[in-house]
């Protein structure tokens, strides 16, 4: 009797799904509008808690390095040690992306201004140069020097081409956080948030794990709270591991083009640093862009450069990134390209930065439960024999 009462209620657990599941698939559009209601009720909340994530990390550890017991300012008053990390970690990250900006901007400008200029001599260089050792092929020499170029209107289009491709891929991200950022009140409380969360996380995350145990049975809140501490876990690490590993290919580069005499050695290596944030192809952006710089001020040494970058990208992803991130996610890469696929199908940038580390907590959990049902299937086979 009690085999088909639980036989009937996981019956009925799933007829009840099947319904719910339809009426969803039925009623998808008023569903999304629903999602979407709660979604920006509740952004300022997301936003500060992904603030609050990014900074937790460097936060603590200045916390630990200059206001722990080995500390430069170990003998500082326990409240204000946590308020100070945060203002000095504030204050880098706005730093680090001021500089960055002055760095790479004032150079973009300046190489396109550059590109307006070189372009058309370039062009005249490759007709004087078919007309002098082609002559055998007047037909060839004919047709390029009847062609005639518009060089204002090639510019534009170019641009055009940007806005259209690269920039509105990249934008896509921009487009998701516009939905969420509703307007300056709704980054403002965001903020505050995010403070509050930082200040007081550990008696935030003590309330949380009472209220886990006071409303759940013991098994489902062991999982809650396992689950819990393996996504901090994940994204922690692969969101340090990811920086890191930006930062080592950003110094790679600048040693490299340093030594070997590459123009715009600083800008580019920032530029390839910031793209390499962008998991698997990011650093490919920042060679066809730095590629595309150093091809205006000598395209000789632009060659070079994309020799250059092949040999680090196979140092990066066979040394480094294993080391770095690689263990960091645990995915196997397949699944690591298909995160980033739909990540940033959905949400740009921003969706594979979350993508990948979602997956990873996915596939550690599948895993997991797919042992254990192995596990167990093992131990009734053993006790039938």
């Amino acid at each position: 009797m009690d085999f088909d009462r639980n036989q009937m209620k996981k019956l009925m657990i799933l007829i009840s799904f099947a319904i719910i599941l339809m009426w969803l698939l039925d009623n998808l559009s008023e569903v999304w509008k629903l999602v979407s209601g709660i979604l920006g009720i509740i952004s300022p909340f997301v936003i500060g808690f992904a603030i609050a994530f990014i900074f937790n990390t460097p936060m603590m550890f200045l916390e630990k390095k200059l206001f722990g017991e080995k500390g430069i300012f170990s003998k500082m008053g326990q409240n204000l040690k946590r308020p100070f990390s945060y203002v000095i970690t504030l204050i880098l990250f706005v730093g680090i992306l001021n500089l960055v900006s002055f760095i790479i901007v004032p150079e973009m400008i300046n190489t396109i201004q550059d590109l307006s200029v070189k372009i058309p001599s370039y062009w005249g260089s490759i007709k004087d140069w078919t007309s002098e050792n082609l002559k055998e092929k007047k037909q060839l020499i004919d047709w390029i020097s009847g062609i005639d170029l518009d060089w204002e209107v090639i510019q534009s289009n170019a641009i055009a081409f940007l806005k259209s491709s690269i920039l509105d891929w990249i934008g896509s991200t921009f487009t998701f956080a516009s939905s969420i950022f509703s307007g300056v009140t709704t980054f403002l409380l965001a903020f505050v948030f995010s403070i509050y969360l930082l200040l007081q996380k550990e008696t935030l995350i003590s309330q949380l794990k009472k209220l886990i145990d006071a409303f759940f049975p013991d098994r489902i809140a062991n999982k809650l709270l396992y689950v819990g501490t393996l996504s901090n876990s994940v994204f922690s690490s692969f969101i340090s591991g990811q920086v890191l590993e930006a930062i080592i290919i950003g110094l790679l580069f600048f040693i490299a083009m340093i030594i070997f005499k590459f123009p715009y050695a600083l800008m580019i290596s920032v530029l390839i640093g910031i793209t390499a944030l962008i998991p698997v192809f990011g650093a490919f952006i920042g060679c066809i862009l730095g590629g595309f710089f150093i091809l205006v001020a000598d395209p000789v040494k632009a060659a070079w450069f994309l020799a250059m970058f092949l040999v680090i990208q196979q140092i990066e992803g066979n040394l480094i990134y294993p080391q770095v991130v690689g263990k960091a996610s645990g995915l196997p890469s397949v699944w690591i390209l298909v995160a980033v696929t739909v990540g940033g199908s959905l949400m740009g940038v921003l969706g594979i930065l979350l993508f990948i580390p979602l997956a990873s907590v996915i596939y550690r959990l599948l895993g997991e439960y797919v042992n254990y049902r192995l596990e167990m299937k093992k131990a009734r086979k053993g006790q039938n024999a």
